[in-house]
């Protein structure tokens, strides 16, 4: 009994000092739809540990694992949700599934004459 909490114990701290490595990848958001989306394919990664979009920088904080994964693979699964992540553009029909709120103004000027750009977050 003795051993097994010794060892529970053990790869308990050694699960916890699992290096984390931490990102800050610019999107293109516009509301808590955006950040909503962002997040949860972000978090539904393996290897995430945790994801923050902050609406006013539109900036994701991701912390993460990098022997799981890598930059590229956060920044893809960002675009695969419709959304620009630094220099890797939005998947264009993942971008058209976006609600109207959440596309760009190029794309919302073509939907109702821009009326869903009234709905976006003033900057």
């Amino acid at each position: 009994m003795r051993q097994l909490i010794l060892f529970v114990a053990l790869f308990g701290f050694i699960a916890m000092a699992a290096p984390t490595e931490k990102i800050i990848i610019q999107t293109n958001a516009i509301c808590g739809m955006c950040k909503t989306s962002i997040e949860a394919s972000l978090t539904a990664l393996e290897g995430v540990k945790s994801a923050e979009l902050d609406l006013v920088t539109k900036k994701v904080k991701i912390k993460y694992d990098d022997k799981v994964l890598d930059a590229a693979t956060l920044r893809q699964a960002i675009a695969n949700t419709g959304y620009n992540a630094d220099d890797v553009p939005a998947r264009p029909k993942a971008q058209e599934a976006l609600a109207a709120c959440c596309k760009p103004k190029e794309a919302c000027a073509k939907e109702a004459a821009g009326a869903c750009c009234a709905k976006k977050v003033v900057e």
